[in-house]
């Protein structure tokens, strides 16, 4: 009995790690379903099987996180401003029902090769979707599945084409010519983020790059600084042949110099950004330690474009435009505090299971990153697209290096 509950699990947690990554972008109907129906059947598993716990002292260190931000979005809500609005309080519950989910898989586990397949399908799929809407339909800025959710369909391909080359090393470091595989799935990918125009998911390439030469045998500086030359060189072809791209990129130098020296806006892109976080430290200086509570940004903001401290075009967007100075405009210090430990402590406890599982355990490394840097020019976890899919890996890949490390590991 024990054992068909067991496999059970296993082949469902398996179907949820394909699923995932494969319909993020492309059918999020599916996508937003099998998230859902994982969460539930997580919770009512630990209700009926009540499965073994005895957590050690490093995954209490991972989950205490995801208990902090939700406590102080709740304390904010309930106690601060006593107006609860639960849609202000859905993000941070994310990661309150993924506990049970990464307990699940804790508990059994799943096949790697499905995850591994998944990130493989959906950035293909992925790119599919930009080409389609790109060259057949015209689209400008593609969205692919999304409901137009342009920035996170552009992030989440270049992730998942990341990710393929990623969980693919056990089989392209035994044999090269599945690296032709995964490098099928990486150009593909990252297609459909140039396609999108995205630029805040191009800026955390530098960093993915210096990471990814880890996977190698004898990762060293000389070969993160050639692979760093190389996407540099890369990435001025891109700019070189491509009108598009140009068209994306050319306003951000101008728009910052503008904006230093005059405190106008430039364009609507870069422009609009550097005032919207402009307008957020100037709220964080007034209220530094607790913040101004979460919802106060746009009030806030209006307020000192009335009093001719930021340009009124910033008016235009009702957020920060990014996750970091949102967090720091509603809860002042305790924001990036309670935000960056959920990415550190997750980095942190994948970096000291890569010995064990490498590809997995760098695949958790990139994905924190990846969202970090997502995070300094997007509201990357109130995308419902993005923040799901993040919190969902997250469980899913600290899951299974926690089950791996209780039995035997496997790639």
């Amino acid at each position: 009995m024990h054992h068909r509950l067991a496999k059970s699990h296993y082949m469902l947690l398996t179907g949820a790690a394909f699923l995932l990554p494969a319909t993020s972008i492309n059918y999020p109907s599916i996508f937003y379903l099998v998230a859902a129906l994982l969460a539930l059947f997580s919770l009512v598993s630990w209700g009926l099987t009540r499965f073994e716990l005895n957590l050690k002292k490093q995954e209490l260190i991972l989950l205490t996180p995801w208990f902090f931000y939700p406590a102080v979005v709740f304390i904010d809500l309930y106690f601060r401003q006593q107006n609860w609005v639960w849609g202000h309080f859905q993000e941070s519950s994310r990661f309150l029902l993924v506990i049970c989910v990464f307990l699940l898989v804790r508990q059994y586990g799943f096949n790697v090769a499905a995850m591994r397949w998944g990130v493989w399908c959906g950035a293909v799929v992925a790119g599919c979707w930009a080409y389609y809407q790109k060259n057949t339909l015209g689209i400008s800025r593609v969205w692919g599945g999304t409901s137009s959710l342009i920035n996170a369909f552009g992030d989440i391909s270049l992730l998942l084409g990341v990710l393929s080359l990623v969980l693919f090393q056990p089989k392209w470091q035994a044999d090269k010519r599945w690296l032709a595989v995964a490098l099928i799935a990486f150009f593909i990918g990252m297609f459909g983020s140039l396609a999108s125009g995205a630029k805040g998911g191009w800026i955390s390439l530098p960093v993915i790059a210096w990471i990814l030469v880890d996977l190698l045998d004898k990762p060293s500086w000389r070969k993160r600084i050639a692979l760093l030359v190389t996407l540099l060189v890369s990435a001025t072809l891109v700019w070189h042949f491509s009108p598009f791209i140009q068209s994306r990129v050319s306003m951000v130098i101008p728009a910052i110099f503008q904006y230093a020296q005059t405190g106008e806006v430039f364009d609507g892109s870069a422009g609009i950004r550097l005032a919207l976080w402009h307008s957020s430290w100037l709220i964080f200086l007034q209220n530094p330690w607790f913040g101004t509570g979460i919802g106060s940004f746009y009030p806030q903001l209006l307020l000192l474009i009335e009093n001719g401290l930021v340009d009124p075009a910033a008016s235009q967007i009702h957020h920060p435009h990014s996750q970091f100075f949102s967090s720091i405009v509603a809860y002042g210090v305790f924001g990036p505090l309670s935000i960056f430990s959920i990415y550190m402590s997750f980095i942190w406890y994948c970096k000291i299971h890569v010995s064990q599982h490498k590809s997995l355990a760098i695949a958790g490394v990139i994905t924190a990153v990846a969202y970090m840097d997502f995070g300094l020019v997007e509201m990357i976890w109130d995308i419902n697209n993005a923040g799901v899919l993040f919190v969902m890996m997250m469980a899913l890949i600290a899951g299974q290096l926690s089950y791996q490390a209780r039995t035997k590991p496997q790639e």
